[in-house]
């Protein structure tokens, strides 16, 4: 397998050894298959090391800087946090309640989500509000629990109460963050033009190139469900901002913007960024991983993403186009298991008989395919008997009918 970060591989490239796509026709209907839900459907709490950047006077002095922090935060965490957190007047919105977050790896290997937020006025002459950070270190484990996807920590960041991320002691305790729900899936998908927009910022997060993604509708339900759909093994590696001005020092994967669109498009043309704005109609593009794409879009249509995230939640090794492409097409031929054709179930049999896994997804999705095919045949075998012997009986009554 290839182990590159990214998915890379020419998106022409076709898996061997599956069914005719003739099986996957749009109009038949499927029934979900039973599964353990991932972590994000359970009850999470966790303890991590947490900061606060903001500006505040102080005997040590004035302006935004880390003014406090966990014992347990390392001299170069500080530094990128300090590098990367907004200071006056950085929130995309003017308003009170604005809000932002800002998420990204740390050098230390673990991973920094930031909640970012106006928190009174500024004591200093500049005058206006004050932005404070509210940042959680996490480690890997404890990442992992909430699926390595940021936006549900930012999710469970944004409950705490604001009494307990305003504490300016410079040594703070450990933060306890808790989560047990998602957002729900984002309304959007169900209104026209469907799930497009939702696949161009998937089809975003599994590039290798930084984008600017402006005008994302329901902005955190949306991403928090597009990492979802993105391989567990790519989530820690991404970075992100939302509701925060454009700055090309945050050197991020991934900026999402509502505001100031024009001047930003200017700033970062002949960078190598790319710009996407959703407000504009147009296809998914679709030279890189068209398959995965058209399978979540398939799965949004059938409200059953979280059966994607199932299978990407088990995606531990780095993912490439075609194993993604097979993922995706073992995935629609355990949908056309379902079906009472005799004909289609003997050709999924036959080319799961000899079929070979790359991988225990693999392994296990063949697994499952095969033994539905055996059940399904057994039954359409089963009905089939009785039908004859249905017929048969009819027959010979007939017959006894016509001697009287």
């Amino acid at each position: 397998m290839d182990h590159r970060p990214t998915v890379s591989q020419s998106s022409s490239a076709r898996p061997a050894g599956f069914v005719s796509s003739k099986l996957h026709s749009a109009g038949q209907q499927v029934s979900p298959v039973p599964d353990k839900l991932p972590s994000a459907a359970k009850p999470i709490e966790i303890e991590c090391d947490q900061a606060i950047f903001t500006s505040q006077k102080s005997p040590m002095g004035e302006g935004y800087r880390i003014v406090a922090a966990s014992p347990g935060i390392r001299p170069d965490e500080k530094a990128e946090i300090t590098r990367r957190s907004p200071s006056h007047g950085a929130l995309a919105g003017d308003s009170p309640q604005s809000e932002g977050m800002l998420a990204y790896p740390l050098p230390s290997g673990r991973y920094c989500v930031c909640h970012c937020k106006h928190d009174g006025v500024e004591h200093t002459a500049r005058g206006g509000q004050r932005v404070r950070t509210h940042a959680a270190i996490l480690d890997p484990k404890d990442f992992r629990k909430f699926d390595d996807n940021p936006f549900w920590v930012d999710q469970a960041l944004s409950k705490v109460p604001v009494e307990a991320a305003r504490s300016f002691n410079p040594t703070m305790g450990r933060l306890t963050l808790k989560s047990s729900d998602l957002y729900t899936p984002p309304r959007h998908l169900t209104a026209a033009p469907g799930p497009e927009v939702f696949l161009r910022v998937i089809r975003a997060l599994l590039g290798d190139e930084p984008c600017i993604l402006a005008s994302v509708p329901e902005t955190r339900p949306t991403l928090q469900w597009a990492v979802m759909m993105i391989p567990l093994s790519m989530r820690a590696r991404r970075s992100y901002s939302v509701g925060v001005k454009f700055s090309l020092t945050r050197n991020l994967s991934t900026t999402i913007l509502h505001h100031d669109l024009e001047r930003v498009h200017q700033m970062v043309a002949g960078q190598k960024i790319q710009w996407r704005d959703l407000s504009v109609e147009q296809p998914v593009r679709q030279d890189l991983c068209s398959e995965w794409l058209a399978f979540i879009g398939r799965r949004a249509d059938q409200g059953r993403l979280l059966e994607v995230g199932r299978l990407t939640h088990q995606m531990t090794e780095l993912a490439t186009q075609i194993s993604l492409a097979r993922a995706a097409k073992l995935s629609l031929d355990r949908d056309a298991a379902d079906t009472w054709d005799r004909e289609v179930l003997i050709e999924l049999r036959n080319e799961y008989d000899k079929f070979a896994p790359r991988d225990d997804i693999e392994s296990q999705l063949a697994d499952d395919i095969r033994g539905f095919v055996e059940q399904r045949l057994a039954a359409v075998e089963d009905a089939l008997r009785k039908e004859e012997e249905a017929k048969k009986r009819s027959a010979e009554n007939q017959s006894e009918l016509t001697r009287l």
